[in-house]
């Protein structure tokens, strides 16, 4: 029971969060298209500047409702994500992007765990 809330307080509060924590993961879905999208647009150096600042920002939301709802390790492995992209210099290297995909892609298997199991 969450400490100060009577039962019946508790009960719904733990309700509405299941709701919250259901339709996360329902969204888990789009967010992995998302993400593959963008990781094939890393093929093409000509689009790595946009395509990192566009996994930064989804990193970014990703991490911060993770918090929220419950999903620490999919927070984490978006906050690396963001973080990386975060001390990148102006000039990207392949070696950048290598690592770029690389924690990318262990924030899109820990997303695909938790979707699995839903």
């Amino acid at each position: 029971m969450v400490q100060g809330l009577d039962a019946d307080k508790a009960a719904q509060l733990n309700a509405g969060l299941a709701r919250i924590r259901e339709r996360f993961v329902q969204s888990l879905s789009d967010r992995i298209d998302a993400f593959y999208e963008l990781l094939g647009d890393l093929r093409d150096p000509g689009s790595w500047q946009d395509a990192c600042a566009e996994i930064r920002a989804s990193a970014h939301k990703l991490h911060g409702i993770c918090a929220s709802v419950g999903f620490s390790k999919i927070g984490q492995n978006a906050a690396q994500v963001e973080y990386l992209i975060d001390g990148l210099g102006p000039t990207l290297r392949e070696r950048d992007i290598d690592e770029v995909r690389s924690l990318l892609n262990l924030l899109l298997d820990e997303m695909e765990q938790h979707l699995d199991a839903a």
